[in-house]
């Protein structure tokens, strides 16, 4: 079975890459523009290919990929530092920019400052901040971007399967049994299955709500072929949690258009999800989450005395150097936030969760535009998506989240017709059809274009 399943992904991989060339156009749509969509594109693919590129080099790398980027965009924008036009997108760049700042002078500032060579990652995620900010600043991004960037990685990370055959890992026994269809656990040339299964949960989640008709189908078969292959339960659970939001936005957007969602849901949403990680970080026991709570007590038992400020992610580093804290990452976006800055730092990320949900979309689609925002939320539960204070391979995900101002690619902002302000239903047709996700007779989104 993983031979099958060796040959099936490196054949999708094959497949992805040669569909994203042909629809090119479409892709630099997603964009804003062609040369928009390669740097963009380009980046997120080399900086998960650094792993190959530079082994133990890696995070150099990713920060010189980041410093090319930044000058790239300055250079394109003739050094204008003109940021996004939206003011909620400033906000959350500002959010994110305050949290950075506040996490370094904490770790400057507390116990013996920063341990080991953290500054090269502080600067790196300042410059990826940096980056965003010049990008927002060009021609709107739509949701299908985010599913063109992922397919574009994942065919990266899925088409030498089927001839190396460190691709795989064994299933595991014990407390921690797991496995999968096709007989081992796919992680490419990474060390966690759980990191190629989060990248692929973005992507079919954009693809299910930015694509169309068979194309839409196509990458939700090559999604699930490879969430299947890695065996992640975590990607199962965020999937299934998600899929509900989903289905909700259609049922919403069927009767009328919501250009943002509502104030009070973006709030109540992010008190929920921060007061539940915050439950599952002081309540948590070794075995909790597939052992992660024993990575969530050696935070929470280091931070006592400490939870207003936190005591700066590079202690992290010093604990597992001299044996007091397991090798593994936080496992948690939100553990992260209050290790290393505390209550302060999570309420920043709080309130950047819930600008990113209330930034407006203009074709009046938001609840299906923020759905992987929905996942975000979800998944930093157990995973770090986006680390504030460093840039990787993961850093294009939140860079989208943020510049994302339409899920089809429309520029223009959605009129609504008298009907639909007095409450009234559309005719049976045009229900289906936007049920459907098909544009009405004549009309054909940016998208769609090859």
């Amino acid at each position: 079975m993983t031979t099958l399943f060796g040959v099936l992904l490196s054949a999708g991989g094959i497949a992805v890459a040669g569909w994203l060339i042909h629809h090119r156009r479409a892709v630099a749509a997603a964009f804003g523009g062609g040369a928009t969509a390669i740097a963009f594109i380009g980046f997120a693919v080399l900086t998960n290919a650094a792993p190959v590129l530079a082994g133990d080099h890696s995070s150099a790398l990713i920060g010189l990929l980041v410093f090319a980027l930044v000058a790239w965009l300055f250079l394109a924008r003739r050094g204008r530092l003109a940021g996004p036009p939206d003011i909620w997108r400033r906000i959350c760049l500002g959010l994110a920019g305050a949290m950075l700042v506040w996490c370094v002078a904490v770790d400057l500032l507390t116990g013996d400052g920063v341990y080991g060579s953290r500054m090269p990652a502080y600067a790196a995620a300042g410059l990826l901040l940096l980056a965003v900010w010049l990008l927002g600043a060009g021609a709107p991004v739509s949701l299908g971007a985010m599913a063109y960037t992922g397919l574009a990685v994942l065919s990266l990370l899925t088409i030498p399967t089927a001839v190396y055959g460190q691709a795989w890992r064994a299933c595991t026994g014990g407390q921690l049994e797991k496995c999968s269809l096709a007989g081992g656990l796919f992680k490419s040339f990474y060390d966690s299955e759980n990191y190629i299964a989060l990248i692929t949960s973005f992507t079919l989640v954009a693809a299910v709500c930015a694509l169309r008709g068979m194309q839409r189908w196509a990458v939700v078969a090559f999604c699930l072929l490879v969430i299947v292959a890695t065996g992640s339960r975590t990607s199962y659970l965020a999937l299934a949690a998600v899929a509900c939001w989903v289905f909700g936005a259609m049922l919403l957007e069927w009767r009328r258009p919501y250009q943002r969602i509502n104030f009070v849901l973006c709030v109540s949403l992010v008190i929920g999800a921060v007061a539940t990680a915050t439950y599952l970080t002081w309540s948590a026991s070794k075995n909790t989450l597939s052992n992660r709570g024993n990575i969530w007590i050696h935070a929470r038992e280091y931070i006592a005395g400490s939870e207003g400020t936190g005591v700066g992610v590079s202690k992290w580093y010093l604990l597992r150097d001299i044996g007091e804290a397991p090798h593994h990452f936080f496992h948690s976006g939100y553990v992260l936030a209050i290790f290393s800055g505390g209550f302060v730092a999570l309420t920043l990320w709080g309130l950047l969760l819930a600008t990113l949900l209330r930034a407006p979309v203009v074709d009046g689609r938001a609840f299906s535009a923020k759905a992987p925002v929905a996942l975000f939320m979800i998944y930093s539960f157990t995973e770090v998506v986006w680390n504030p204070l460093s840039a990787d391979g993961l850093t294009w995900i939140f860079a989208l989240l943020v510049l994302t101002v339409s899920t089809l690619g429309s520029t223009g902002r959605v009129t609504v017709d008298a009907s639909a302000t007095a409450g009234h239903r559309p005719g049976a047709l045009a229900r289906f059809r936007r049920l459907t996700g098909r544009p009405p007779l004549g009309q054909v989104t940016t998208d769609a274009r090859d």
